[in-house]
């Protein structure tokens, strides 16, 4: 059986890069390249480091763009950290990339048989359900997820470098994941199922969040909705709402909207408010509402994609269910070459 990375193995790597680096005037930058979804998951880590760290700089960047318009930071005192399903070909030139550069790289996937691993100084293989590194009921243990190895990355890389005061209220977070993300799963199943019998006719569905939700948004556009559904879709910031996007509200038309705790929660409240207001179909992700407080309130907000991302997909697969369209299927994705 694979064995899934966790939080422990995470500390080992972030230990080794900084005295790996120690030398060379330690970590300067963070690249988070991806693609699609495994993009989206790096936000939580992304958002901690681009909020918390005085030392660390932190950059969220699609493979492609990496590759073709490569930041000239890339360099001896970069890590850069690629994730891919099982090998996409853009995430894989990335990977190439920065090592070229220097860069150190750190590599996650579902196999450690993908050529993604070909190029990591660090590889991890995190938990799915369509490999064997899941608990043995089947379920992923939540703590072994892309999107949380990924932000335990970042309190490690603060811990070692900003000294960052919270780091033990965030690892006793992570403690309480799994039994938090299984709870939430259970009890949302028929709000969920709800949801899919309410909107498997509809033509668009648009999604909305900011801060450290902001990532499952976007998941939920154009992976579930666009790729997996076949639903037209966009990811609106809830900052950005009223700067264009609300003129298309309206009352039949629909809107998911993630709502994070913490700094950025004002943001989400106000854009909630509006839909409520000039619209008659507005689903909330809530995780406050979801039980992310169960988390100490210094670090709850960075856990907040986590808890949201339990809700989102049983939301997806609600609307799967009902509108008969496996969740598998594919037009193009892996059918032709693109």
């Amino acid at each position: 059986m694979l064995k899934a990375t966790r939080g422990a193995d995470v500390k080992a790597t972030a230990e080794a890069i900084y005295d790996a680096m120690k030398e060379k005037g330690g970590v300067k930058d963070v690249f988070f390249v991806a693609c699609g979804g495994s993009l989206a998951a790096f936000y939580s880590a992304y958002y901690l480091l681009r909020t918390e760290s005085r030392t660390v700089d932190a950059q969220f960047m699609t493979a492609n763009e990496f590759v073709y318009a490569t930041p000239v930071r890339v360099n001896e005192n970069a890590v850069v950290v690629a994730m891919s399903l099982s090998g996409t070909p853009e995430t894989i030139e990335a990977a190439k990339k920065a090592r070229e550069l220097g860069a150190t790289t750190v590599v996650l996937t579902v196999t450690k048989d993908s050529p993604l691993v070909g190029y990591g100084d660090h590889s991890w293989i995190y938990g799915s359900q369509g490999n064997d590194a899941a608990d043995a009921d089947g379920v992923v243990d939540a703590e072994t997820g892309g999107e949380a190895l990924c932000l335990r990355f970042g309190f490690e890389l603060l811990r070692l470098y900003d000294g960052y005061e919270y780091y033990d209220k965030a690892v006793d977070g992570f403690n309480k994941l799994d039994e938090t993300c299984r709870k939430i799963d259970r009890k949302v199943r028929l709000r969920a199922k709800r949801f899919g019998e309410a909107h498997k006719d509809d033509p668009i569905i648009y999604t909305m969040g900011t801060g450290p939700s902001l990532g499952q948004a976007y998941i939920e556009s154009i992976c579930m909705f666009m790729e997996m559904e076949w639903i037209n879709s966009f990811c609106i910031n809830s900052g950005e709402l009223f700067h264009g996007p609300f003129e298309c509200v309206d009352f039949d038309t629909p809107y998911v909207i993630f709502m994070s705790e913490g700094k950025t929660r004002p943001m989400d409240e106000r854009a909630l408010r509006f839909l409520q207001k000039h619209s008659g179909r507005v689903t909330q992700v809530d995780a406050r509402e979801l039980g992310v407080s169960i988390i100490a309130p210094e670090v709850e907000e960075y856990f907040s994609g986590i808890i949201n991302g339990v809700l989102s997909m049983a939301l997806a697969s609600a609307i799967a269910a009902a509108k008969m369209h496996p969740i598998p299927e594919r037009r193009y994705m892996h059918r032709f070459d693109y």
